[in-house]
């Protein structure tokens, strides 16, 4: 008898230990942020960089996205500096990886992208907005590597008048101007973010006439921050602009783009719309704030230019920069009480850090802005919200996608998409790459 229960025991031992084995094999991948367990489902590898904003915030909505539509993701995040993704890559091929979702910088691309390709990385590998840049098609060109990414702009849609306007105008300028035309990397492509700048722009020259009509001379900064909120300014070239309730455009369209073969051009793919059903503002109460005043003694108005010049998102901010300069030469003029008054920037370089924030914003606010635009980069956006929140001088972000750089923040604007929103477009255009493969 005792044998046998002993031969029992050992049997229900031995179907446990099977049992645990099946349930071990069910979590491989078991990487910070991976989920999933159905083998058959699609699987994303996602590499992030650690401490930078607009990269974790785009990770993590890509792979909420993605997993709600039922795939597994592997996400991974890498310290700043890091050049070496050999590792990171080689896992992603381990995985068996459909596709590579890398939201990151140029530099870190312009290191990456030479390395899949040596590594055979045969999966699509698809970014965010800033990879929309000659940096990226330099780093792809000739390499047999499938690139994509969203963005906010295509230079080829001919939708629009004032777009295609902008496009022919904008290419004369930077041929005519070398400075110009090398701080476009070196050639004439229409980046999404220069778009966008010639928007910000323009939204905030329309914000001070609207002011000014009813305020005068004794115009104020506060004036221009009350005018945006009820802003509609049709003629924008990304579309239509207007500003919810958290200071936000109202947006339901991105572009995706695919990195030609041989690096010449970004090729256009298709757009990816959402249903939006944001309300315009209607306006908000700043009390009695006292802002900047008008300078009627000198005559001219200071827009602020919040921007990277250097730094790892220098490339992408210097465009960014083009499309405002290339507005300004257009529109510099602006007649108050019966007065003419000048438009000139004022540009402050944050080097793409955000303990470089509060002194750049700050030199803006010496300057005497009346309104700044910028910047590229999330990061430094939100670290800078507060010296202008401080001076109540208004900001524009341009292409600055991280919700927190308007949530809270009331005197931050912004004109473009969100991640949430272009997460979820990048992760429906992977699982439709995939489930079509």
């Amino acid at each position: 008898m005792k044998k046998f229960i002993a031969m029992l025991l050992a049997l229900v031992m031995a179907l446990s230990l099977v049992a645990c084995g099946q349930q071990g094999g069910d979590s491989q991948g078991s990487d910070d942020g991976n989920k999933g367990s159905d083998a058959s489902a699609p699987v994303a590898y996602v590499l992030a960089e650690k401490g930078d904003t607009y990269s974790l915030g785009l990770a993590s909505s890509f792979q909420t996205a993605f997993e709600k539509l039922g795939g597994t993701v592997v996400m991974e995040t890498f310290p700043t500096n890091t050049t070496n993704f050999s590792d990171y890559l080689q896992k992603a091929i381990d995985k068996d990886a459909d596709v590579i979702f890398a939201p990151n910088s140029i530099t870190v691309a312009s290191s990456l992208l030479p390395q899949a390709n040596d590594l055979g990385v045969e999966c699509p590998i698809m970014a965010g907005d800033t990879w929309e840049s000659s940096v990226i098609l330099d780093g792809m060109a000739n390499t047999g590597l499938n690139v994509y990414c969203s963005t906010f702009f295509d230079e080829n849609d001919s939708a629009s008048s004032a777009a295609s306007e902008f496009v022919d105008g904008f290419k004369a300028w930077l041929n005519a101007n070398s400075d110009a035309y090398n701080d476009n990397g070196g050639n004439d492509i229409v980046a999404a973010v220069s778009a966008l700048g010639f928007d910000a722009y323009n939204v905030a020259m329309a914000a001070i006439r609207a002011a000014a009509e009813t305020k005068g001379a004794d115009l104020t900064s506060v004036d221009v921050a009350r005018a945006l909120w009820t802003l509609t300014y049709d003629d924008a070239v990304t579309g239509k602009i207007q500003f919810n309730f958290t200071g936000d455009a109202i947006k339901n369209c991105a572009y995706i783009k695919k990195a030609a073969a041989d690096g010449s051009k970004f090729e256009f793919v298709k757009t990816q719309e959402v249903q939006n059903d944001d309300a315009q503002a209607t306006g908000f109460d700043y009390g009695d704030a006292a802002g900047v005043k008008l300078d009627t003694v000198n005559h001219k108005i200071v827009i602020g230019v919040y921007e990277p010049l250097t730094g790892n998102n220098g490339g992408g901010g210097k465009q960014e920069v083009l499309g405002i300069k290339y507005a300004n030469s257009l529109d510099n003029k602006i007649d108050i009480a019966g007065e003419e008054y000048t438009v000139e920037l004022y540009v402050s370089d944050n080097g793409s850090l955000e303990e470089n924030a509060v002194s750049a914003a700050s030199s803006i606010v010496s300057a005497g802005a009346m309104i700044s635009l910028g910047s590229y980069g999330s990061g430094v956006s939100i670290a800078a919200a507060d010296t202008f929140a401080e001076a109540q001088i208004p900001a524009i972000g341009v292409s600055c996608t991280n919700a927190s750089v308007t949530d809270g923040h009331d005197w931050y604007f912004r004109i473009c998409f969100l991640d949430p929103f272009q997460g979820s477009v990048m992760a429906q255009f992977a699982w439709d790459m995939v489930a079509a493969a």
